[in-house]
């Protein structure tokens, strides 16, 4: 397969490897800072005859028929809107898929009109921590999840709390139907630059059912992520960076008790998962959309990006119950990263 990527800063850089791990071609590269372009072909010498002049020209001259686009979030569209207009036929987006709902739309519409595949890097349906807790919670046995709360530090929430939109969508099966978010007034500065910002704080989301998400990532903690699974009858703790797992149930005999019963008897099992890592599941993405599998496709990014979205209405609002439905603004931008 002839590949090509437009954006080379670190998380480009792993998509360039990852190419060559997959057995991609690769035609084509490119990013706005020289500096970026440097770095990758230190990395990866033997592509200095695979540098573009320009987004427009590799786009329009390399051939390629997949991209990766790894460029910050207010280039997303313009660059995914283009390749499916200039004949790619697979892209892998980077997420926040788009800086706007609008924009979102577009990017989807656009390769549906041309046949296009659009994946957007919302891994979590290849990542152990999350397909073996899904399936430990579907075996029945810690009864009905009830509710997800992420620990975690000042990692942003369009950075990484919209994965987690995503993980709850793929645990759970529903999506978020609303949320309310209490956002830090101190703004920490955005490690890319100036010109981008992303809220740290907290959130509550709510599924149609009533199953909860709750979420901290306030500015002021500055190491780990803890994800709890409540059920009826047990809880599943992950420490997701160091991949271990804590497995708590009630005993069988004492399942049909009043919840106020919370001190029962209980079986407790721990074991080790692979811990957080980002090459493999992106390259489970690439596999799943080239074979037609099921992959998190443009639906997917634009859910997560529509919470996203709710979240930040919700907490420039003082924390107003937000829905995530038809009502928010689409073409409301953001200065996500």
């Amino acid at each position: 397969m002839k590949f090509a990527i437009i954006g080379l800063g670190r998380m480009g850089r792993r998509h360039v490897q990852l190419a060559l791990n997959l057995g991609f071609e690769i035609l084509g590269v490119y990013d706005f800072f020289q500096g970026a372009i440097d770095e990758t072909l230190k990395e990866f010498p033997k592509l200095a005859d695979k540098v573009f002049s320009s987004a427009e020209d590799l786009l329009e001259k390399s051939g390629a028929q997949l991209l990766a686009v790894s460029t910050t979030a207010p280039s997303h569209a313009e660059f995914v809107c283009k390749a499916a207009e200039s004949g790619f036929r697979y892209i892998l987006c980077e997420k926040p898929m788009a800086v706007s709902l609008a924009e979102a739309d577009a990017m989807v519409a656009s390769c549906a009109r041309h046949g296009v595949q659009l994946a957007v890097n919302h891994q979590m349906q290849f990542m152990e921590q999350y397909t073996k807790i899904r399936d430990m919670i579907g075996s029945g046995e810690f009864g009905p999840l009830r509710s997800i709360t992420v620990h975690a530090s000042n990692f942003g929430l369009a950075m990484n709390a919209v994965h987690y939109f995503e993980m709850f969508r793929y645990v759970t099966g529903e999506t978020l139907a609303s949320v309310q978010c209490w956002i830090d007034s101190e703004k920490v500065p955005n490690p890319r630059g100036p010109q981008y910002s992303d809220y740290s704080g907290q959130l509550r989301g709510l599924s149609a059912s009533g199953v909860r998400l709750n979420l901290e990532a306030g500015g002021d903690l500055g190491h780990g992520i803890q994800v709890i699974y409540g059920c009826r009858n047990g809880q599943i703790i992950v420490d997701e960076l160091a991949g271990s797992v804590r497995a708590i149930r009630r005993k069988a005999e004492f399942t049909a008790l009043p919840t106020t019963r919370y001190g029962m008897p209980v079986d407790v099992e721990s074991f080790s998962i692979a811990p957080a890592d980002v090459l493999e599941p992106t390259a489970c993405v690439w596999r799943a959309m080239l074979a037609g599998q099921s992959f998190p496709d443009g639906n997917v990014g634009q859910h997560a990006l529509a919470v996203l979205v709710a979240a930040y209405i919700s907490g420039e609002a003082n924390a107003a119950l937000t829905a995530v439905d038809d009502s928010l603004p689409k073409q409301k931008t953001f200065s996500w990263a």
